[in-house]
């Protein structure tokens, strides 16, 4: 009787606070259902994320990137359009702003801050925290005058499994 207590009460505890948190209150792993709920109960705080000051991104049902029901990737966008400029800015106070957090930077294109110099076959700038639990990756996408700026937070272990094609 005790046994089955103990796997009642403690199995799921331990499942629930062995998962590691992507970003927020979302956490790798979880059920993609459990996500959509806490994205629903928060709509206007995501639509207004920050990462840096005078950053403004947004993070909608689009952003939660699942893979057999289960979360695996977040991805956050710049609120609106942005020009060249804006879009080099964006770039420079994200990176500012993560590494005030705590996030080093793992891997950066020479070019990193201006969108029309990046080579499109490669990642812009990455992150990972002092944890090695979190990696980030920020990148502009756009043609022309027009550009957005994109930040996506994976699992540091599932994105190294991904990287050496073993998920």
């Amino acid at each position: 009787m005790l046994k089955s207590i103990f796997y009642i009460f403690f199995i799921p505890i331990i499942s629930i606070y062995g998962q590691e948190v992507l970003f927020n209150d979302f956490k790798y792993d979880m059920p993609i259902h459990d996500a959509k709920v806490i994205l629903k109960n928060k709509p206007d705080w995501f639509k207004n994320l920050s990462l840096g000051k005078g950053t403004s991104y947004s993070l909608t049902k689009r952003s939660l990137v699942e893979r057999d029901g289960k979360l695996v990737s977040i991805n956050i966008w710049s609120k609106k359009h942005l020009d060249i400029k804006q879009a080099e800015s964006y770039l420079k106070k994200s990176r500012t702003y993560l590494e005030a957090i705590g996030y080093n930077v793992v891997y950066a294109q020479e070019n990193w801050s201006n969108p029309k110099l990046l080579k499109k076959n490669l990642p812009c700038i990455r992150f990972v925290d002092s944890e090695k639990q979190n990696l980030i990756e920020v990148y502009p996408r756009g043609h022309g005058s027009i550009y957005n700026v994109f930040a996506t937070f994976y699992n540091y272990n599932w994105f190294l499994k991904k990287a050496r094609g073993l998920e």
